[in-house]
This record gives structure tokens, C-alpha cells and sequence, in this order.
């Protein structure tokens, strides 16, 4: 597996919004994070995406928004279609508004549309119609969804947490299959055990244990379903040393069992 870095730069751009077209699948499998606003338009299929503690299903029309310094990873293995909207910080001011993160609203899939309409044309006014249709829907969300506004230093805090993190997560996702300790990710953080659980826990909503597990039962359900390996094999592989113990954990993440899983397969 390639070693991957948790955080997304984006390089600086004079222009501050840009679009990604992710055509029929999401191309970041591996949980990450950066400072940009990013929003996602589903325009057809299906989606889910994993945003801090919470998994999002998402559907045709359907919005969803990954505010800065959020852990994100993509959940589907069904493709679907969707362009992505990335908002540099600078767009907003130095307001650190925190949105909603699952949107469905006619007026907010109109103006994706035009926003994604106007920058893929070639016209002499395109950047100033990109930028007015943008915050149109800037106005919209921060006046209907906005649930949070962050002082500046709690956002610089968020973002100090996250980078002490940050070589934990890494490791985890790069070493999954082999026994980890929370001591030996506090250790690479360089902190004490204790702290590195607070802060992991305030951080992600949920401990380091469910954390590495998770990941485990993520990459168990894609070899469950794109090998013929079996659950046992594939069990051992993605680091869990008891079977009847991972058909637990698996079910309590994907609220089914393994042979299930496989069985639809087929």
C-alpha cells in the first residue's frame, strides 16, 4: 500500500474556487483531511461518504459538505456520477462557519449546477459568474444550514489536534494488519498515552481501538467482496486474531455479517 499523507494541499490558485469532476466514482478511498470548504453534488447513483463520526448515504441531487479540517474517507464501492466544489478558506473571509454536512435542497442543486455550468464554459465573464453564483449559495447555506461559527483560535486548536495526529493516522491506515497500541501511537505523536486518547476521542467522536477497527472492517468488506478468500483468511489478514470476534465487530459496523456480504455477492 502507498504511503499517504492524511492531509490534502491543494496548491494556492488566484482563483479561488475550483471544480473536480469525479465522473461515475470518488477518488479518495483513504481518510483525509485539509483546510478547504469542499462540496460534493450527486447528480446520479448513490454515495457514502464517512465525515468525522458519522456515515452519510447520499442520492441523486443530494449535497454534501466537508468543512475544513474534517476527517473524511469515502464508504461506496458503487460508482455513481458527481463533480466536487472546492472553496479555498480565503473565500470566506476568515469565517470559520461550520456547515451541515448533508444538504438536499432544490435551491442548493440549482446553483451547483450553474456554478459547475458557468466554470466549464468559456466564456468572457466566466470567473465573475462562477464567483456571483457562489456566493449566492454561500448566502443560502450560511442563512439556512450553518450550524456553528468558530472563533478563530478554536479553528487554529481543531487544526493543532489534527496535525498531531496526523503521523498516527497514517500509520494506521498503512498498518492495519499488525497489532497497534494506543501507547505506541502516542509515542509517534509524542505525547503521553493519556492525552493522545482525549484528544483522539474529542477529535473523532470515537476511541483509537474503534477507530483501527473500523479501518479493518472497511478493508475486510472490500476483499469480501473482490476476492475469493475466505472470511476466516480474510479475518487474519486485516489483523484480527479471533473470528467469532471480528463476525461481532463486523456487524456492529456494517449491520451484517460477513457471509451475508459475500452471498449478495454471488
Amino acid at each position: 500500500m502507498n504511503d499517504i499523507s492524511l492531509y490534502e494541499n491543494h496548491p494556492a490558485d488566484s482563483f479561488p474556487i475550483r471544480i473536480v469532476e469525479n465522473g461515475y466514482y470518488f477518488p479518495w478511498p483513504q481518510a483525509h483531511w485539509h483546510e478547504h470548504l469542499e462540496l460534493h453534488f450527486i447528480a446520479d447513483g448513490t454515495a457514502t461518504f464517512r465525515c468525522g463520526n458519522e456515515n452519510i448515504n447520499l442520492k441523486k441531487n443530494d449535497c454534501l459538505i466537508i468543512n475544513g479540517n474534517t476527517l473524511h474517507q469515502w464508504l461506496s464501492s458503487e460508482p455513481c456520477d458527481s463533480f466536487c466544489i472546492i472553496l479555498q478558506a480565503s473565500l470566506l473571509e476568515d469565517n470559520f462557519v461550520v456547515f451541515e454536512s448533508h444538504i438536499n435542497d432544490e435551491r442548493v442543486a440549482e446553483l451547483m449546477k450553474l456554478i459547475y455550468s458557468e466554470y466549464k464554459s468559456n466564456g468572457a465573464a466566466r470567473e465573475f459568474s462562477v464567483k456571483g453564483y457562489t456566493y449566492l449559495l454561500l448566502s443560502h447555506l450560511i442563512s439556512n444550514y450553518s450550524c456553528d461559527s468558530m472563533s478563530e483560535l478554536r479553528y487554529k486548536q481543531h487544526s493543532s489536534r489534527l496535525d498531531t495526529l496526523n503521523n498516527s493516522l497514517k500509520y494506521i491506515e498503512k498498518h492495519y494488519r499488525e497489532p497497534i497500541t494506543t501507547k505506541f501511537l502516542a509515542d509517534m505523536s509524542h505525547i503521553s498515552e493519556g492525552h493522545f486518547c482525549h484528544i483522539f476521542k474529542e477529535t473523532f467522536g470515537k476511541t483509537a481501538k474503534e477507530y483501527i477497527n473500523e479501518v479493518r472492517i472497511n478493508k475486510a468488506c472490500d476483499l469480501i467482496k473482490t476476492t475469493d478468500m475466505t472470511i476466516f483468511e480474510i479475518a487474519f489478514y486485516c489483523g484480527f486474531t479471533d473470528a467469532n470476534y471480528f463476525s461481532r465487530i463486523f456487524k456492529k459496523y456494517k449491520g451484517t455479517t460477513p457471509t451475508s456480504i459475500r452471498e449478495a455477492r454471488q
